[in-house]
């Protein structure tokens, strides 16, 4: 009996392992589109004292930044509220699958995921939103993939120029600006925890319509960064 059970999931495993070689066969050239990332961006008009008097788009409102660009905390705050260790993971963290299947198992229904920035990154710019199974294997699969093609600080970049802030705001940049008429580097330490709290529920977390919510969304990323040891107490 014994036998008859190990033999029957090796041939259950075989054939997940085919399954799956043949899935990832199929959609591996689907991630081209995140490795050759090209978007949408805003045209802006300066006067000769280098001025900005006119910004033109067309759809996404975006104003592109560099990684190299984009201040330490904010990669801090984000990492730490959407994904812990993603500078530890390959695309895809098993700890985090673990806790979400156990916590939908006990409520019975799906109330929370595991994607890390990798897999939201190809949720957003190859994949669809709905919460199938084939989908989140296909996620999963292009996220690990997209792992050895591109380094941590790539997917970091364009993750935060193509990512919804609300208001038509795209991109980290583009956000700053609007909510706040701010450069990335004049942002307070609060203001950047709005900010990477929002790509979450923009609509949800829309400072200027629920402000307290949004508040509560930033206080989760502050103390999340404090009980990391990123920030002190002060």
């Amino acid at each position: 009996m014994i036998k008859y059970i190990i033999g029957l999931a090796m041939v259950v495993g075989l054939a997940i392992a085919a399954w799956l070689y043949t899935l990832y066969d199929e959609i591996k050239q689907d991630i081209d589109v995140v490795i050759n990332y090209t978007p949408k961006q805003s045209t802006q008009f300066f006067d000769k004292d280098g001025k900005l008097i006119a910004n033109t788009f067309k759809e996404e409102n975006r104003e592109y930044v560099k990684y190299d660009d984009i201040p330490a905390r904010i990669i801090e705050g984000l990492v730490a509220i959407e994904d812990t260790q993603f500078f530890e993971h390959h695309g895809v963290n098993p700890d985090a699958i673990s806790r979400a299947i156990i916590k939908n198992i006990k409520a019975g229904t799906y109330m929370e995921g595991a994607s890390t920035l990798t897999q939201q990154l190809i949720k957003m710019l190859v994949l669809n939103r709905e919460k199938k199974l084939i989908r989140k294997v296909k996620e999963a699969l292009l996220a690990i993939r997209l792992e050895t093609v591109l380094t941590k600080e790539e997917i970091l970049e364009r993750y935060l120029n193509h990512v919804y802030f609300g208001h038509g705001y795209y991109g980290i940049k583009t956000a700053a600006k609007g909510y706040f008429n701010k450069d990335l580097y004049e942002l307070t330490l609060k203001e950047i925890a709005i900010l990477v709290g929002l790509p979450r529920a923009p609509s949800f977390y829309d400072p200027t319509k629920n402000l307290k919510i949004s508040l509560a969304r930033a206080n989760q990323v502050i103390t999340r960064l404090n009980t990391l040891g990123w920030i002190n107490n002060e």
